[in-house]
C-alpha cells in the first residue's frame, strides 16, 4: 500500500511548486525487516475489507464514499471540539504568556506555568480521540509545523493520560483469554461467569500501574512464580480509527490549502494513523519487541522484556499484551547518577538504532525507558516503531560529521537527498514585505551560509539535533522547507531523547550527542549498502595508479583518522573532567509507600553492584556500543563493502606503502598516537568500552547476565563475549574473509619470481620500519607515563 511518490502545491509567484519525497534509486535500499511490515498490511487489506481505503490519503474520497454518514458524524464531533479550542486561542496572550520564552520547543516536557488555552487543546484532542492525541503528541516535537507556542502545550499531552475504568479492562482481560473464573485469588471481574472457578493469575494488583494513551498496564504473576506486566488496551480504540484518519486528512489538506504550503501535510497523517494502527494490534507489537532484541543483541547495554503469548488474545484482535515484568526503576526514582548513566545509554542506544540497524523506537519518553537492576537500559513499548533505510541512514552519517566539521554545504546537499529542501533550494523573495511567499531558486551556497550563521547563533547548535530543527524552522519564512512523512516519527525520537538530556544542566552542557554519533556515523559510511554508498567510498579511499590496479588514497584516510582523533579529543577533555570531578555517588532510591499485592521490592546488593559497575565503565570507557559496531562491522554482512576493497588491493603493497610511503605519515603518526595510549594506559586516550587498564591486566566488564525477564532474541550472554551476535551472520562473514584471504595469498605467491621479491622487501623495508614504529610508540608511552607520574 501506498505511494509512489507524494505531492503538494503551494502558491508562488510563478506558479505551482511540485513537491516530490522520493529519492534517488541509488540512494535507497529497505532495511532489513521492512518486509514483515508489507506482510502485515497485506494481511490487513485481506481481512477487513471495511477499511480497504483507509490510512492511504490517495484513496480518502472513495474511503468517504463508502460511509458518508459516519463520516459526516465524526468530523461534526470533532469541528465542534476544535472549534471550542480556536475559540480559546481566537485572541492575543496575556502580558504575562507574551513574555514566556519560546526556547522550550526542542525540550520534552512543559517548562513554562500551563495556561487556560494550553489546558482547552490538550482536553480538547483527548475528547476527539486517540489518534488525535498521537497527532499531537507528535506535532509537539514539530515547532516548524505548528509554531512554537502549540507545540510548547501539546507537550502536556506526554505528560498526562487520563485512565479508564479498571473494571472495565478487567472485563477485557478475562474475554480476550476467554476465562470464566476470577482473575487472581480475590479479583472478580464484572459479570465473572463461575467465581468458584480455579484462577487465571496467582496474584494480580486490580489498579493500573501505568497509563497512557492507548492502554494501561497491570501486574500479576503466574502460578509458576513469573511476573508479568498485563497491557489493556483503551476500550473503543480501534472503532473509530479509520473515521479519525479520514477527518485528520481533510482537515490537513484544508491547512494545506489555506496557508498555500506546497507541503503534503496528509502524508504526515497517514504516516501517523498507520503507525498508530500497526500498534493497535498487540501480536505485532510482540513481534516489534522480538525483533528488537534480535537486531540490537550485540549491544551489551541495552535489554527489554519478553511476551508471553499464552496470555495474550487471538491474534489480529487481542487487547491484552502480556510481558514479562522486567525488574527494573523509572527515571523518577534514580540519583542523579544514575539518571545520566540511563540516559546516556539510551541516547548511544538510539543513535546506533538510527544509523547501524534502521529498527528505531519511536516513542522513547520517560514511561517506556527503565534502569534494569541489572545495569541495562531497559526499553518498553514497541508498537510506534520507525525503520529506516540504509540510504537514510549512510546520508545521516554523512549529516553528522558534515557538521562537525561545519560544512554547511556538505550538509545542505544532504538535506536535499533526504528531502528537507528541494533541488534547487528555493528562496522566498516576498519575505519581510508580504504574507504570501513567492519562491524562487537559489544556489545552494547561499542556503549553507544562511544555515550556518543561523545555526551558530543556536544555543547547543553543534551539539544537539534539536538545535538543528530549531535552526531549519527559522529559515523556514526565508526559504522553502519540506516535511517528507519519515521524519514526523524520526524527529519525534531524537528530540524526546533531547529533552531527557535537558533535565540535567550538567550533562546537557557535557554532552554531545554529535560526538556520540561520530564513531558510528564513521562506520555507517565504511559499511555501505546503496549503489551511491559503495560508488563513493571507492571512490574515496582508493585512487588508480597508472598499471590500473587500485591503491590506498592515503591523504582521504589521513582526514578520516584527523577527523575521528578531534572528537576523541574533545571527549577524552570530557573524561578528564569526569575523573577529577567524580559525579555524585549513587544513592538508593525506594517507595515506602508501595502498596501493591505484589512487592515491588528493591533491587539489592546485587543491582547495586551492577549499576555501580556500569556507571564506572560508562563514565570513563562508555558502555561498549563502539566495540559491539565495529565487530559488527568486520563479522556480519555490514563489512561487505570493506571486504570488497580489501579483496580488489593488493595487502601486502597497502602494507608496504603505510610503512614507508610519503603520503601516509599522517596515518603513521596516528598509529603511533594509538599504541602509546594503549601501553601508556591514559584513561582520557580510551574510547567507549577501553578493556585495559594500566597495570596490563584486563579489566572485567560491568555487564552481567540479563534478566530472565529478557526476551528470547538477547541471546545468551557470555562473559568473554557480551556483544552478541547470529551463529548464521557469523558463518557468513567467515566465508568471505576466507575468500579475501585466499585471494591475498595467491597475489603473495604468483606468478612465482613475485615471492622471493617480496621477501626482500619484507626485510630491508618492511620490517626495519615497523620496528622503527614501535620505537616510537614505546618512547612516546614511557614518557606519557613519567609525565603522569610527576
Amino acid at each position: 500500500r501506498g505511494r509512489a511518490q507524494h505531492a503538494g502545491r503551494g502558491a508562488s509567484g510563478q506558479g505551482k511548486i511540485e513537491v516530490n519525497y522520493d529519492r534517488d534509486a541509488a540512494l535507497v535500499r529497505a532495511a532489513p525487516g521492512s518486509d514483515r511490515a508489507a506482510r502485515w498490511w497485506a494481511a490487513q487489506d485481506g481481512a477487513q475489507a471495511l477499511e480497504e481505503a483507509a490510512f492511504d490519503q490517495e484513496q480518502i474520497w472513495e474511503f468517504v464514499r463508502q460511509r458518508p454518514l459516519e463520516v459526516l458524524q465524526r468530523a461534526a464531533a470533532s469541528l465542534w471540539v476544535a472549534a471550542g479550542i480556536w475559540w480559546a486561542w481566537r485572541g492575543k496572550r496575556g502580558a504575562e504568556e507574551e513574555q514566556q520564552s519560546v526556547e522550550y520547543s526542542a525540550l520534552l516536557s512543559r517548562k513554562r506555568p500551563p495556561s487556560e488555552r494550553g489546558e482547552v487543546l490538550r482536553r480538547g484532542l483527548q475528547e476527539m480521540g486517540v489518534f488525535f492525541v498521537k497527532l499531537g503528541q507528535t506535532a509537539a516535537q514539530r515547532p516548524d509545523i505548528v509554531g512554537d507556542e502549540i507545540a510548547e502545550e501539546l507537550k502536556g499531552l506526554q505528560e498526562q493520560s487520563t485512565p479508564f475504568s479498571d473494571a472495565e479492562a478487567l472485563r477485557m482481560i478475562a474475554q480476550d483469554l476467554g476465562h470464566k473464573g476470577p482473575l487472581a485469588p480475590g479479583v472478580l471481574w464484572d459479570g465473572c461467569e463461575d467465581p468458584e472457578a480455579p484462577p487465571l493469575l496467582k496474584e494480580l494488583n486490580p489498579n493500573h500501574v501505568a497509563s497512557a494513551s492507548l492502554g494501561q498496564v497491570y501486574r500479576g504473576r503466574t502460578h509458576e512464580g513469573r511476573e508479568v506486566a498485563l497491557k489493556v488496551q483503551r476500550p473503543g480504540v480501534q472503532d473509530v480509527l479509520s473515521l479519525d484518519w479520514a477527518v485528520a486528512v481533510l482537515g490537513a489538506r484544508a491547512y494545506q490549502t489555506l496557508i498555500g504550503s506546497p507541503n503534503d501535510y496528509g502524508a504526515i497523517v497517514d504516516t501517523v494513523a498507520r503507525g498508530v494502527r500497526m500498534e493497535l494490534d498487540y501480536h505485532n507489537e510482540a513481534a516489534n519487541a522480538e525483533e528488537f532484541a534480535a537486531r540490537h543483541a550485540f549491544l551489551p547495554f541495552v535489554s527489554s522484556p519478553g511476551c508471553i503469548p499464552e496470555l495474550m488474545g487471538p491474534k489480529g484482535s487481542s487487547r491484552v499484551l502480556a510481558l514479562d515484568w522486567y525488574p527494573s526503576r523509572a527515571p523518577k526514582e534514580l540519583s542523579t547518577a544514575e539518571r545520566r548513566a540511563l540516559v546516556e545509554m539510551a541516547v548511544e542506544a538510539c543513535v546506533v538504532q538510527l544509523l547501524v540497524t534502521g529498527f528505531v523506537h519511536a516513542d522513547p519518553h520517560e514511561g517506556n525507558l527503565r534502569l534494569g537492576n541489572d545495569g541495562r537500559v531497559v526499553f518498553l513499548d514497541f508498537g510506534l516503531m520507525d525503520r529506516i533505510d540504509f540510504g537514510l541512514m549512510e546520508r545521516c552519517a554523512a549529516g553528522v560529521r558534515a557538521v562537525l566539521e561545519k560544512d554547511w554545504v556538505e550538509l545542505s546537499r544532504v538535506f536535499q537527498e533526504v528531502r528537507f529542501t528541494p533541488t534547487p533550494m528555493m528562496r522566498n523573495v516576498n519575505f519581510g514585505t508580504k504574507r504570501k511567499p513567492d519562491y524562487q531558486p537559489c544556489s545552494i551556497e547561499e542556503f549553507a551560509e544562511a544555515f550556518g550563521e543561523q545555526i551558530e547563533q543556536e544555543a547547543g547548535g553543534q551539539s544537539r539535533f534539536g538545535a538543528m530543527a530549531t535552526t531549519l524552522k527559522k529559515l523556514s519564512n526565508r526559504y522553502l522547507m519540506l516535511t517528507p512523512p519519515f521524519v514526523a516519527l524520526l524527529c519525534r525520537t531524537f528530540i524526546t531523547l533531547e529533552g531527557l538530556l535537558s533535565e540535567d544542566p550538567v550533562l546537557m552542557a557535557e554532552y554531545n550527542v554529535y560526538h556520540v554519533a561520530l564513531p558510528f556515523a564513521v562506520r555507517r559510511i565504511f559499511s555501505p549498502r546503496t549503489k551511491n554508498g559503495r560508488t563513493a567510498l571507492r571512490d574515496t579511499l582508493l585512487r588508480r595508479t597508472g598499471s590500473s590496479k587500485p591503491a590506498p588514497n592515503w591523504s582521504a584516510l589521513s582526514e578520516l583518522v584527523a577527523a575521528s582523533l578531534e572528537s576523541e579529543g574533545a571527549e577524552a577533555e570530557v573524561l578528564q573532567d569526569q575523573v577529577a570531578s567524580p559525579r555524585p555517588a549513587l544513592e538508593r532510591a525506594s517507595d515506602p509507600s508501595d502498596t501493591h499485592i505484589i512487592d515491588v521490592g528493591h533491587a539489592g546488593e546485587m543491582a547495586m553492584a551492577a549499576t555501580t559497575g556500569v556507571l564506572a565503565g560508562g563514565l570513563q570507557h562508555g558502555f561498549g556500543a563502539t566495540e559491539a559496531v565495529q565487530r559488527r562491522l568486520l563479522r556480519t554482512a555490514e563489512g561487505a563493502a570493506l571486504r570488497r576493497l580489501l579483496f580488489d588491493l593488493d595487502l601486502f603493497e597497502v602494507a608496504r606503502e603505510f610503512l614507508v610511503a610519503r603520503e601516509a605519515r599522517p596515518l603513521r603518526r596516528a598509529a603511533v598516537e594509538a599504541l602509546a595510549t594503549r601501553w601508556a594506559g591514559d584513561v582520557t586516550g580510551h574510547r567507549a568500552g577501553a578493556s585495559r587498564p594500566s597495570d596490563g591486566h584486563v579489566e572485567r566488564s560491568p555487564w552481567g547476565p540479563r534478566s530472565s525477564a529478557a526476551a528470547r532474541g538477547w541471546g545468551e550472554w557470555c562473559e568473554t563475549e557480551p556483544a552478541t551476535l547470529p551463529p548464521s551472520a557469523l558463518q557468513h562473514s567467515r566465508a568471505a574473509w576466507r575468500r579475501v584471504v585466499g585471494r591475498q595469498l595467491r597475489r603473495l605467491v604468483l606468478p612465482p619470481w613475485r615471492l622471493p621479491l617480496r621477501c626482500a622487501l619484507l626485510v630491508g623495508q618492511m620490517l626495519p620500519a615497523s620496528l622503527l614504529l614501535l620505537a616510537r610508540a614505546r618512547l612516546e608511552a614511557r614518557r606519557r607515563r613519567r609525565l603522569r607520574h610527576e
